[in-house]
């Protein structure tokens, strides 16, 4: 659907997807589309309220409402990425996602997201791990269940990469990539999102997969770090002492024993040694770990 604004300036409703129950503040879904001007594109991403809503329960925009949802930063576009997922049932409700601080040193947070270590008021290193072991166990959990490559799927990925290691220069570029693909995808057709129609079945189901999730997680973690101990053991505190030897010794451990959670479910195999060697790290920020 192109709506001609101006006589340059075209705004296309790309999709727009309603939350199977409207969150917290209020949005009742996801609008998606472009604005161009020329041969300027931009994309755009924002939450729609029931005041934006037609009689027939389609977005009706205005240009402004395009123009002022276009994001730049890494960190609004992750705001977009958790706020969709949100909607989609994978957070609870009262989360509520904010950016602190000021560009370029904004930081996206949640209140309400309470991790093992604190309350669900704080937000630091525990809270910031926590999210990005959910996300990791989030994006396992869609891929599963045949869901790669869904909207779903592609926001999930990107919000993993930001909690997980946003200070690492190529990591930006990764997400950069991705949105990309999101872009395109959307924009040539409709993203596959296999998935149950009834919304509260839907909402049922991405409440198990939470808790599932969490389990996942949770589970991955406590045998990293028994093996960890039991590297440290033979091998000493001085090789355990670098992520990447930590990594490798425990790798060594799970090939042997291969414990189900640290094995791929569609393979049969054990995760690789970078993803080890990230929760090592990030175990060892929450001094889970020496």
């Amino acid at each position: 659907m192109k709506i001609l604004i101006e006589r340059s300036t075209v705004l296309e409703i790309i999709d727009y997807k309603s939350f199977p129950q409207p969150l917290g503040v209020g949005a009742v879904g996801m609008v998606f589309g472009k604005v161009s001007n020329g041969l300027t594109v931009n994309f755009f991403s924002e939450l729609i309220y029931p005041f934006h809503l037609d009689a027939d329960g389609k977005p009706s925009i205005s240009s402004q409402f395009a123009l002022n949802a276009i994001r730049y930063s890494a960190t609004s576009e992750v705001l977009v990425a958790v706020q969709y997922l949100q909607g989609h049932g994978w957070f609870e409700s009262d989360v509520e996602f904010f950016i602190s601080g000021e560009d370029p040193f904004d930081e996206l947070q949640a209140r309400g997201w309470k991790s093992e270590r604190g309350s669900s008021d704080d937000w630091g290193v525990a809270e910031r791990v926590d999210m990005a072991f959910y996300l990791e166990d989030v994006v396992g959990e869609l891929e599963l269940n045949g869901n790669e490559f869904s909207k779903e799927w592609y926001y999930a990925k990107i919000s993993h990469l930001y909690f997980s290691d946003v200070e690492v220069p190529d990591v930006a570029m990764t997400m950069g990539v991705l949105l990309a693909q999101l872009w395109w995808r959307a924009d040539v057709g409709d993203v596959a999102e296999r998935g149950q129609a009834n919304s509260a079945a839907l909402q049922k189901a991405n409440s198990a997969r939470k808790k599932h999730s969490k389990a996942q997680s949770e589970g991955k973690n406590k045998v990293i770090s028994e093996y960890w101990f039991e590297a440290r053991a033979e091998l000493g505190n001085e090789v355990m002492r670098r992520d990447s030897n930590a990594a490798q010794a425990i790798y060594a451990i799970a090939m042997r024993k291969r414990p189900k959670q640290l094995l791929i479910k569609a393979t049969g195999e054990v995760i690789g040694v970078e993803a080890i060697r990230k929760r090592v790290s990030a175990l060892r920020k929450l001094e889970k770990i020496g």
